[in-house]
């Protein structure tokens, strides 16, 4: 489901942190070490899907209560994700100038193109979680594209600099975060069925 306060609210919980803490790790080392495989594995790893799709779902259907509860967490794991690339950044300054690394400089200077590359995911994730022959994994994914690499960019160039660089994607991220939202709640509430 989209809200953790269904069933083993413990074990989803427990689940979230550790899914989360691993893909931050994982989205700060590949984007410091301009490694694509390991930012491609902490999209699939990363559960950021759910706290953002409880949100919009919540707001759709008018749940105060499970709209709170959706953001705090996602708060929470906006704040993780960031944090654990200032300290990878900070442990990593012996990689390649930040500011000669594709993986930062594409995710700093925000553009049209991913404004709308942001909506598209958020329909494709909504999507997913609406059908049942299409894989609840992919609307992780879809959102993950949009939001995990950028917080890792986030963590690490404030961690390890140049602080120029730290400007642009804090931009970039609640544009997406805002893309996102607002582009899942028309196909949201038939997910409830599921």
């Amino acid at each position: 489901g989209l809200f953790v306060d269904g069933g083993d609210r413990r074990a989803k919980l427990s689940q979230f942190w550790m899914l989360l803490v691993l893909s931050a790790t994982i989205a700060a080392g590949g984007v410091i070490g301009d490694a694509t495989p390991a930012v491609i594995g902490a999209m699939i790893v990363a559960p950021l899907a759910t706290p953002i799709y409880g949100v919009a779902l919540a707001t759709a259907v008018g749940a105060p209560k499970r709209l709170r509860a959706a953001f705090l967490l996602l708060t929470a794991g906006i704040a993780v994700n960031i944090l654990i690339g200032v300290l990878v950044g900070l442990l990593a300054t012996h990689r390649m100038p930040l500011d000669a690394n594709p993986q930062i400089i594409g995710r700093t200077a925000p553009t049209v193109l991913d404004l709308i590359v942001a909506v598209a995911t958020g329909i494709a994730g909504s999507f997913a979680l609406t059908r049942r022959d299409v894989s609840n994994i992919l609307a992780g994914v879809a959102i993950a594209i949009s939001l995990v690499p950028v917080l890792a960019v986030v963590g690490t160039t404030f961690g390890a600099g140049p602080f120029h660089l730290a400007r642009g994607a804090p931009i970039l991220f609640p544009n997406n975060l805002d893309a996102i939202t607002l582009a899942a709640p028309p196909l949201l509430p038939a997910s409830r069925t599921r």
